[in-house]
């Protein structure tokens, strides 16, 4: 009887463990999908020799932030949009073009008294390049804090309150 018990369990326990895994590849599949698109449009597209990193923004629309090198080996930025019709207007940086990510962190963390940030990312607001911070607090809730990529200017900020 123990047994049969134990190879029960085995049998159950087997069949989550495939079913966690064959719903995070489904759910993960977009991102995945997506990441493959817009290092193919970069490529294709000559904006790009090589892709280092991308990443997914989700603003007013989604974009695909590609890291990479071009010909040249200038390290570029490029905001593909996920809209496929509206891949004509992305916008491609030098890396050295906007404000380096260290400086924007300390500089913010220092305007607004934040000790850590939970992310930091790039992203693309208003027809322009942006940097986006995110932190906590206990008071305001989750907080979002906006600066051209550019310039370092403070765009725009908003909180979603979680208590």
């Amino acid at each position: 009887m123990k047994k049969k018990l134990s190879i029960i369990f085995s049998v159950v326990l087997l069949i989550v463990i495939g079913l966690g895994i064959y719903l995070y590849t489904a759910i993960r599949s977009p991102l995945t999908e997506g990441a493959k698109e817009a290092t193919a449009f970069v490529t294709e597209q000559g904006m790009m020799a090589e892709v280092d990193d991308v990443s997914f923004y989700h603003g007013e629309e989604s974009y695909w932030v590609v890291s990479g090198t071009s010909d040249e080996g200038e390290a570029l930025f490029a905001w593909v949009n996920d809209d496929p019709e509206k891949r004509e207007s992305t916008l491609v940086l030098p890396q050295h073009a906007g404000v380096p990510l260290e400086e924007m962190e300390e500089t913010v963390a220092k305007e607004l008294g934040v000790t850590a940030f939970d992310s930091v990312r790039l992203g693309y607001e208003n027809g322009q390049a942006v940097y986006e911070f995110t932190y906590t607090s206990e008071t305001q809730g989750k907080l979002f804090y906006y600066t051209a990529f550019e310039t370092g200017e403070y765009m725009k900020s908003f909180s979603i309150r979680t208590n």
